[in-house]
Formats: C-alpha cells, structure tokens, sequence
C-alpha cells in the first residue's frame, strides 16, 4: 500500500510539467489581460466615486459616493444623447441588416456567381478604411457648396441640402456613414450563412412551384435565422458605442443634437474636465450597452425558437 502511495506520488511529480503547461502557457496573455483591462476598469470604478476635476488641485479629490451617477442620470445633456442614440442605432442595425441580407442573396445567387469576386472586393473596401478616414472623406462629400452629393442632387434637379447645418440632414447624413461603413460585415456574416442552407430544401421548394418569396420566408431565413441574430447583437452594440465617426463628421452639431452617448460623456470628462463625472457615465453606459445587447440576443434566440 505504502509502495503503490509513493509510485503514485512519484508520477505526479513526473507529470507536473505536462499539467502545468497549460497555466503556464495562459499566464502572460491572463497577466497581460488584468494589465490593460482589469486594473484599469476598477481604478475607474473608483474615480466614478471621486470629487475629480483636473483642472483642480489634487488636494480638491474626495469621495461622494454615487453623486456623479445621480448628476449625470439628470443631465437633459445625457438624456438627449440617450434617445439619439437609440434612434440611431436601431436606424443603421435595421437598414445594415435588410441590405446586408439583400446584397448576400444577390451575390450568392446563380447569375452572380461569375462577377461575385469582383463585387464582394469593391463591398469589402469600406471595412479597411479606418472610421476616421471614412468620416473625413464622407464630410467632405457633404460639403454643402463643392461636395459631391449636393453637386449630383443639383444636376438631378433636386437642390442642394446643407448636410452638416441642419438637425434632421445631419442625422441621415450620420446614419449613412455609418450604414455605408458597417453593412460590408453584414454582407460578410451572411454569404457565409447562405453556404449553409440546404440546395436540396430550395430546389425542392422550386420545383413544388414555391415564389421566390416563399422560399426566402420558408426555407432560407428559418435556416440562417441565428446569424441574423447575431448580426444584430454584434451591431447593435457597436452602433450604441460609436464615437469616431460623430467626433469627425459633425462634432455633436448643429447644436448638441448629434451628440451621442459616448461623446457627452468624452466631453464631460476631457472638455470640461469632470473625469469623476465622465467615468461614472462610462460605467452607466456599459451597463445599457450590455442590458440591451443581453437582450436583444434573448429576443431573437426566443424568435428562432
């Protein structure tokens, strides 16, 4: 027994090295981890509770407890910026989604097959561009008297539009930036979904004399329905958090009426200098962000079912 005791103790010992390969393997990448993300999202969940301006004497740091929550959740600043986003968000998901699906179906038809390298290099060309660069250009482009736009509106006969000066012209003008931007991953996620779908159901549906609609509805969305799901979740968090393309296309403007959720809160923290109150807005906005994610993944996993 005491011989069996210790040739077992001998083997672990022998083993050690193959059974702590793995945490040995996964200790910098877990290390680096914590480093960058972990430690840094606590420190700010401990400023979110601080009294901290930085154009004031470190001496002015105190703790309030969660005034700068209730501050910000009272702002009709973070309220405006609230709903816009909202609006903005399910605009680009609902309009990325239908013509991303739209453009996936086109290029994985029959008739395409023989130009859909071609098309699917010029769909992708967005997603390599930075959002930065992209904004830049697409500002320029609407420019009221020498962009592009207003100069193809004017030789149709349709009149210029001052894109950037008006409220309602500078929101479209933001959700086309953003649908012209995103919808490539769209296209992307759903010819690969289309791969899945089963020839034989459609060309059965075919042949029972099923439209094209029907075997759309039928047969091909019930088939790639958690993709689209996915789609959705995936986008419609990045829509709540953008922040590049507003920052450089119209800056908030005209007025505040463009300003987003996470633009108000990077100029309470950076532009009037409220890093306290800009960090307690960031934790307020992870937690929508992940609440109507969370949820809007449940939705469609219960629509699917």
């Amino acid at each position: 027994m005491t011989q069996t005791r210790v040739k077992s103790g001998a083997a672990r010992i022998r083993d050690w090295p193959r059974r702590a390969a793995p945490a040995v393997f996964l200790a910098p990448a877990v290390i680096l981890l914590l480093l960058i993300s972990i430690v840094p999202l606590c420190y700010s969940l401990y400023i979110s509770t601080q009294s901290y301006n930085i154009a004031m004497p470190s001496s002015t740091i105190h703790f309030i407890g969660l005034q700068n929550y209730l501050k910000m959740l009272v702002k009709p600043e973070f309220h405006k910026a609230f709903g816009w986003t909202l609006q903005f968000a399910a605009a680009a998901v609902t309009a990325e989604t239908v013509l991303g699906l739209a453009i996936a179906l086109m290029l994985n038809s029959e008739n395409s097959q023989k130009y859909s390298g071609l098309f699917k290099t010029l769909f992708v060309i967005p997603m390599m561009i930075a959002p930065v660069v992209s904004a830049t250009i697409w500002k320029l482009l609407f420019y009221p008297v020498y962009g592009v736009v207003n100069c193809t509106l004017e030789l149709l006969g349709l009149g210029s539009v001052n894109w950037l000066g008006e409220t309602f012209y500078a929101k479209i003008a933001v959700i086309i930036v953003e649908i012209w931007a995103a919808t490539p991953f769209c296209i992307l996620v759903y010819l690969a979904a289309l791969k899945t779908v089963p020839s034989e159901m459609v060309e059965a549906a075919r042949v029972d004399g099923a439209s094209a609609f029907q075997v759309f509805f039928n047969i091909i969305l019930p088939a790639i329905r958690n993709f689209v799901a996915l789609v959705i979740s995936i986008r419609l968090s990045d829509a709540l958090r953008v922040f590049d393309v507003i920052m450089q296309l119209t800056n908030g403007a005209p007025g505040v009426s463009t300003e987003t959720i996470g633009t108000t809160i990077y100029k309470t923290a950076f532009r009037y200098n409220n890093i306290g109150e800009g960090s307690a807005g960031a934790f307020i906005f992870f937690v929508i962000v992940s609440a109507v994610a969370f949820t809007s993944m449940i939705f469609m996993r219960r629509r699917a079912d």
